[in-house]
């Protein structure tokens, strides 16, 4: 039986050294062990890592995956962010030898906690940590034994043996009290700032979603769905628990007519969002998918990362990638699904601008990295169904796996909906 070690690597700082040099600090943690790294990154990598705005107080996990982007010839890697309340996929441009120095790192065996010498300082910083972390139970303990004596004493009108005895117990009681939630913190030093900037990338949001308009669209062709009229104000939600939405990127390609052909033997309906450039080579998938009754959107004209366009590129991108659409479907095209879900306030407006929608996602199976269709399965089995948006990639992984997919979210009695 095989046995898998989680690696987790964790970015904990991001800036320039005094000397300028732009730098970030990722902890690896394997099991007991755990290493820190300073890591030099070049002004690309740095660039599109800033405008994130990574450090600000969430806990934030590098990914060891890339993605080459043919349209930007770049390559693209991804944080990911987690709240109290979600945890957010968020992609950024990167070189290549920022993907070697993470690859390099993942392979280094990660120091063992018993094994690191701390200072006398860091020792006494360390002590005064896990003391802080454990003083509201140590006041709520010691509260409840003062009332407990309290009572007792009052109870057994001065008997000082059986006082002491109780307390005796209660002591022995904290002393031997395990706290499962407990861990070593780690020491850390000559940590940098974050360094501030004004321009932000936000992806995958899961506020919840406003339903402006729902309507039931029982056919021939599909079971029971519903079409949401997503609030044009609203750029991230996430859908109500009843629901469940396929959401499939990056075509339209030769592939398209097969997902459709998948789902309308299912009786399901999705969403495909379709890259402008692309549309020239397989306009015969576009009108396929939208005669049979997928809705149709946006994914810009060549997938390019565009807050860092201009407003004017901005509108370009869309404008041009909804005349397309439109010419072959005779629809108006509202839908817009930014690549790498990176949007800024300036994408925002010129989105509404168009009477346009931001659609993204709060489900993220990472299909276009998956090494066999079971990959992808496994995830649908691994999370929660309920109110999620799914996005998909046109591969040939996820064609295989879409029989399975749709087998398992059927057997949760929720309803697929499509959006306008």
């Amino acid at each position: 039986m095989e046995t898998y070690i989680t690696q987790v690597m964790e970015l904990l700082s991001l800036g320039k050294t005094s000397d300028g040099v732009n730098q970030i600090t990722v902890a690896v943690s394997q099991e007991d062990r755990q290493a820190i790294y300073e890591i030099n990154i070049d002004e690309f990598t740095y660039l599109g890592l800033e405008m994130l705005k990574p450090l600000n107080g969430d806990r934030i996990r590098l990914s060891p995956y890339s993605k080459w982007d043919p349209y930007r010839n770049t390559f693209y890697s991804s944080i990911i962010r987690t709240t109290e309340v979600s945890r957010d996929v968020q992609y950024f441009a990167c070189s290549e030898a920022y993907i070697n120095e993470i690859k390099r790192i993942r392979n280094l065996p990660p120091v063992s906690v018993e094994d690191r010498v701390e200072e006398p300082a860091q020792q006494w910083t360390q002590l005064l940590r896990q003391f802080s972390a454990h003083m509201p139970k140590i006041l709520i303990l010691s509260l409840v034994t003062i009332g407990l004596l309290i009572v007792l004493s009052i109870t057994s009108k001065g008997n000082d043996d059986s006082a002491n005895t109780f307390s005796g117990s209660v002591g022995v009681a904290m002393a031997g009290e395990k706290d499962d939630d407990f861990e070593a913190p780690m020491v850390l030093t000559a940590i940098s700032e974050p360094y501030k900037t004004e321009t932000s990338v936000t992806a995958a949001r899961t506020n919840p979603i406003v339903l402006s308009h729902v309507s039931d669209q029982p056919d021939s062709n599909h079971e029971s769905f519903e079409v949401i009229d997503i609030d044009k104000e609203e750029s991230f939600f996430g859908l109500p628990k009843e629901y469940v939405a396929l959401t499939f990127d990056d075509g339209p390609s030769t592939l398209t007519k097969q997902f459709v052909d998948i789902l309308t033997e299912q009786k399901v309906v999705a969403t495909f969002l379709f890259v402008g450039q692309k549309v020239e080579r397989n306009r015969d998938a576009v009108i396929y998918a939208s005669e049979h009754g997928m809705a149709i959107g946006n994914h810009s004209w060549d997938h390019s990362l565009l807050p860092k366009d201009t407003p004017q590129n901005q509108s370009e991108s869309l404008s041009k990638t909804n005349s397309v659409l439109e010419s072959l479907t005779h629809k108006t095209v509202t839908l817009f699904r930014p690549p790498y879900g990176a949007v800024n306030n300036k994408l925002v407006s010129e989105v509404k601008k168009l009477n346009m929608k931001t659609l993204l996602w709060n489900r993220d199976p990472e299909d276009w990295n998956a090494k066999k269709p079971e990959d992808i399965i496994r995830y649908f089995h691994q999370v929660e169904a309920a109110g999620g948006v799914y996005v998909l990639h046109e591969n040939k992984n996820t064609l295989e796996a879409l029989p399975a997919i749709l087998k398992h979210l059927k057997e949760k009695n929720l309803k697929f909906v499509i959006f306008k």
